[in-house]
């Protein structure tokens, strides 16, 4: 195949992931890499010199502007890219990339956004979902995770957000709280994680409903290997409700890949969302960053 010549590095940088994508003149991706250099793996590596690191072969291009997004232009970050308000356009992002320092490469980064909160004087924030989300188009996102969010974007404009601390939550009950140690030898239960998703949609009393996964357990409704799959169905059925009741049954895309994704789509379907499509978040990602690129002039 033969590409266009090369115009752009660009990468979604987080906290535990790194995606690079060299792009052509055309906006087509030449070549794309992941490395394990997220902002908890650098070590002693500063920002340059990881970024530095990853750029060999293809991807040896300092003399081409590069743009990064997500947690890289956070406080702890290679440079802070303050947050934007909603309602937010390409335009707007685009009008606020941060300049890294760097004596070697010409790098900017993509601010990231905030909302307010369905509690008066409260904020929500995203970096690196912005630009998964100007890669998308239209519509109602849930983008799950470690904190989950849900998006709604009108004319290419993301108008709000709302934030769910869903996937950590897992985590820290699963791992740390009295919730755990029933749990053992776990599996994917669909039974049980939709009877969790039910119980969610029908109980605004969480912190109540949540203790039932201990005593499904210790009273053998629910089997040990199953009791994940019933808290996962709790913690997105919950979820769920809230955004249901904000933005009423209508279609909605899921970005992202993998199991997470899978579970969120079950979920949605099963209460009664019908159009319901998962987005692949490195096409996302990558069809974002390109726009942004070319919204700030950094490529023609």
């Amino acid at each position: 195949m033969t590409y266009a010549a090369p115009a752009l590095l660009a990468a979604d940088w987080g906290t535990t992931n790194f995606r690079l994508f060299l792009f052509g003149t055309d906006g087509r991706i030449i070549a794309k890499h992941t490395a394990n250099i997220g902002l908890k793996n650098l070590g002693v590596l500063t920002f340059e010199q990881a970024l530095l690191s990853v750029m060999k072969g293809d991807f040896d291009r300092p003399d081409l502007p590069i743009l990064l997004s997500g947690m890289v232009g956070s406080r702890t970050g290679w440079v802070e890219a303050p947050y934007q308000s909603c309602p937010s356009s390409l335009t707007d992002i685009a009008s606020h990339l941060v300049d890294a320092p760097s004596d070697r490469l010409k790098v900017k980064i993509v601010p990231g956004l905030r909302a307010p909160a369905d509690h008066e004087g409260l904020l929500n924030v995203m970096r690196g979902e912005e630009t998964q989300l100007f890669g998308l188009g239209d519509g109602v996102f849930v983008l799950p995770g470690t904190h989950s969010k849900w998006a709604m974007v009108e004319n290419n404009v993301i108008e709000g957000f709302s934030s769910y601390m869903t996937g950590e939550m897992f985590q820290v009950l699963k791992r740390h709280s009295i919730l755990g140690d029933l749990m053992d030898n776990d599996k994917d239960d669909e039974a049980a994680f939709t009877l969790g998703v039910d119980r969610a949609m029908a109980d605004k009393s969480f912190l109540s409903l949540v203790f039932s996964v201990r005593t499904e357990g210790l009273f053998g409704h629910i089997a040990p290997e199953s009791l994940s799959s019933y808290l996962s169905g709790l913690l997105i059925g919950s979820e769920i409700r809230a955004e249901s009741i904000r933005h009423g049954i209508r279609p909605v895309g899921i970005v992202g890949d993998g199991t997470l994704s899978n579970l969120y789509k079950r979920a949605l379907t099963h209460t009664g969302f019908t159009d319901v499509t998962i987005h692949d978040g490195d096409a996302a990602a990558a069809a974002g960053l390109w726009a942004i690129a070319q919204q700030g002039k950094l490529v023609l």
